[in-house]
């Protein structure tokens, strides 16, 4: 199988105006697969859904919608088979940029596809897209779409190499508490990021357990704080980056008591001894 691939980048041009939400659909043409994507250069810190493809039935009776998981997690099968006659295929994905953006350029993602055959192509940005001003008020922001046609020629698709020597960004881990997620037990909410070939996966180990394959938020195996957590992103180069949540609480009320009562009886002996060699 030919395993080169065909790079088109998503960019917006904000018109002068603060730009700090983004939900993108994208309708691309059936000769086209969606493989990967790249997060090099773009102006999404936070994603909300990585790029994912989904397929909308037109049939009558058929579901409307069927989602497919991101290429990170599936396999090449997956998203180039069991795509059903009558449907369309489009290609999601959502972020935000604290602060915003301005520019005319501005680069949101870049879309790795593999050309089924050659022939006529296109991808074509959705209406239902949407842009959110960064005015606090989830204003959408006016939004002209178009669509992009291009001729595919299979001899002409290219290798792509991502070359990252770096690790992710530090990232922050925070502990949470709610009683509408995991029965009103502790977890932990992080997220890193990776400019260079973007984040593969995460690892976390617990204490003396190892280290094994997580997201976040993760359910804390030790509820009772007292253990070190480490957490482990690993971008698609291989780099790794691990940060370490400290114990919240090394000894439970109870032990402190039980040591306190325990020094106090030390004391009581060593004084009591202490009189009789006094004597």
């Amino acid at each position: 199988m030919n395993t080169d691939k065909i790079i088109i980048p998503i960019y917006l041009d904000t018109e002068g105006e603060s730009i700090n939400a983004f939900e993108v659909k994208i309708k691309i043409s059936d000769n086209l697969i969606f493989r990967d994507y790249l997060e090099k250069d773009s102006i999404i810190s936070y994603w909300i859904e990585r790029p994912h493809v989904v397929e909308r039935s037109s049939l009558p009776g058929k579901p409307n919608v069927v989602e497919k998981s991101s290429p990170q997690g599936s396999t090449t099968e997956n998203l180039s088979r069991s795509e059903p006659q009558g449907s369309t295929t489009e290609i999601n994905f959502s972020g935000i940029t604290p602060g915003g953006y301005i520019g005319k350029k501005a680069l949101l993602v870049n879309l790795i596809f593999e050309a089924k055959q050659s022939g006529s192509a296109f991808i074509e940005i959705l209406p239902s897209s949407n842009v959110l001003l960064n005015d606090s008020l989830g204003t959408k922001a006016k939004l002209i779409t178009e669509k992009y046609s291009f001729i595919l020629n299979r001899t002409q698709e290219k290798k792509i190499i991502i070359q990252d020597n770096y690790p992710p960004e530090p990232f922050k881990v925070y502990l949470q508490k709610d009683k509408e997620i995991f029965n009103n037990k502790y977890y932990l909410v992080f997220y890193a990021q990776d400019k260079q070939s973007g984040i593969s996966y995460y690892e976390v180990k617990e204490g003396d357990y190892d280290f094994e394959k997580a997201s976040s938020p993760y359910l804390l195996k030790d509820q009772s704080l007292r253990s070190y957590v480490y957490i482990k992103a690993v971008d698609r180069a291989g780099n790794e980056r691990i940060e370490i949540f400290k114990p919240r609480k090394l000894f439970l009320l109870e032990e402190i008591l039980s040591l306190i009562f325990f020094i106090v009886i030390i004391f009581l002996i060593f004084l009591i001894f202490n009189k009789k060699f006094k004597k």
